[in-house]
C-alpha cells in the first residue's frame, strides 16, 4: 500500500527522504516525488567521483513553481533529502535531526538488506519522531533561533573547469579546461587530445543525463548543484537556459555569486547561435568551441 504524501504544515518541506549510498530507497514523504531519491544517487555519484566532494544542495527553476530546494546531509553511507522551500540554516538543522534519529533506529542494521518486518517497525518509529521534529521545528523559527544571515563563501572568485553547451538534450560544445576534475578516460592513449576529448564526451553524457532526468520527471531544470569539498569551500555544477531549448552548463570552484560574471562575458558569443534551433550542422558550435577556449584559456578566473 503507497504511503500518502504528507505535507509538513508551516515548513515548506514537500518531500522528506532517505536513501543509502548502494541506492537502496529507505523512506519517501511523498510518491509523487519518488525520482527525485534516484536522481539523488544520481548525483551523489558524480559529487563522489567527478567533483571529489560530498553532496549539499540542488536549486529547481520551472515555469509552474518558481524556485525549489533540494538540501542534502550525507551521513554513514545514507543521504538524508528534504525538498520544499526553506532556508539553508534551517534545513541543515532538519536534515540533522532526521539522521540523528534514524541513525539511532537502525544502529547495526544492513540498511540494505531489511526484512518487511523491520523496515516497517523502523518508517512507523522515524513518522512518528517527523512530528516531533516538525514541531520543535516551528517553535525554533518562531522564537528566531535562526539567523537569517548567510555565511560567506571562503573564496571570493569562481574557476571555470569545464563548459558545455546542449540543445534539445544533444550536446554540441563541450570543452574541459584545467586538470583540477578527477575524470578517468577508459582505455589507453597515445593522443593527450584523443583522450581530453573521451573525458569530455563522458562528462557531457552524465551532465545531460542528470538535466534530461530532471526535466522530465519534475518540468523544473537544475539551475546549480552544490557539492561540499570543505567549510564554506564548494564545487558546482550550473545551468542556464536559453531560447530554443539551449542549456549552458559549467563545473566550477569558488563562489557561486561570481558565476553571473562568467555567464555575462559568455553571453555576447553565445547570443549568434542559441538565437535558431540547432540545425544538425556542427561547424558554427566548433567554431564557437574555438572562441570560448581561447576565452578560458586567458582567464578562467573570475571575481
Amino acid at each position: 500500500m503507497k504511503r500518502k504524501a504528507e505535507k509538513i504544515p508551516g515548513v515548506g518541506i514537500d518531500l522528506i527522504g532517505i536513501t543509502s549510498t548502494d541506492r537502496t530507497q529507505l523512506y519517501c514523504s511523498n510518491e509523487a516525488l519518488r525520482y527525485l531519491l534516484e536522481l539523488t544517487n544520481n548525483l551523489d555519484f558524480i559529487a563522489t567521483s567527478i567533483l571529489g566532494g560530498e553532496l549539499d544542495k540542488m536549486l529547481l527553476i520551472s515555469e509552474k513553481e518558481g524556485e525549489k530546494k533540494c538540501q542534502f546531509y550525507v551521513k554513514d553511507g545514507i543521504i538524508y533529502i528534504i525538498y520544499g522551500t526553506f532556508p539553508d540554516k534551517q534545513g541543515k538543522w532538519f536534515l540533522e535531526q532526521m539522521a540523528k534519529f534514524y541513525g539511532e533506529l537502525i544502529a547495526g542494521s544492513d540498511v540494505n538488506n531489511l526484512d518487511k518486518l523491520k523496515k516497517y517497525e523502523i518508517d512507523r518509529k522515524f513518522k512518528a519522531r517527523l512530528n516531533f521534529i516538525n514541531k520543535e521545528f516551528k517553535d525554533l523559527i518562531e522564537n528566531q533561533v535562526f539567523s537569517d544571515q548567510e555565511i560567506p563563501y571562503v573564496e571570493d572568485q569562481i574557476r571555470v573547469d569545464y563548459l558545455g553547451l546542449s540543445s534539445m538534450s544533444i550536446g554540441v560544445i563541450s570543452l574541459l579546461v584545467g586538470e583540477e576534475l578527477n575524470i578517468e578516460a577508459p582505455g589507453q592513449y597515445d593522443d593527450p587530445d584523443e583522450e581530453n576529448e573521451m573525458k569530455e564526451s563522458l562528462l557531457t553524457a552524465k551532465i545531460e543525463a542528470i538535466a534530461a532526468n530532471t526535466l522530465g520527471n519534475t518540468g523544473a531544470y537544475p539551475r546549480w548543484i552544490a557539492v561540499k569539498l570543505g567549510f564554506q569551500n564548494y564545487r558546482f555544477l550550473t545551468f542556464r537556459k536559453y531560447p530554443n531549448e539551449y542549456f549552458l552548463y559549467m563545473l566550477s570552484e569558488g563562489n557561486l555569486k561570481k558565476m553571473k560574471l562568467v555567464e555575462n562575458e559568455l553571453d555576447k558569443f553565445l547570443q549568434h547561435v542559441v538565437d535558431a534551433p540547432f540545425s544538425g550542422m556542427l561547424k558554427p558550435y566548433n567554431r564557437l568551441k574555438a572562441t570560448i577556449k581561447e576565452i578560458l584559456s586567458k582567464k578562467r578566473v573570475y571575481s
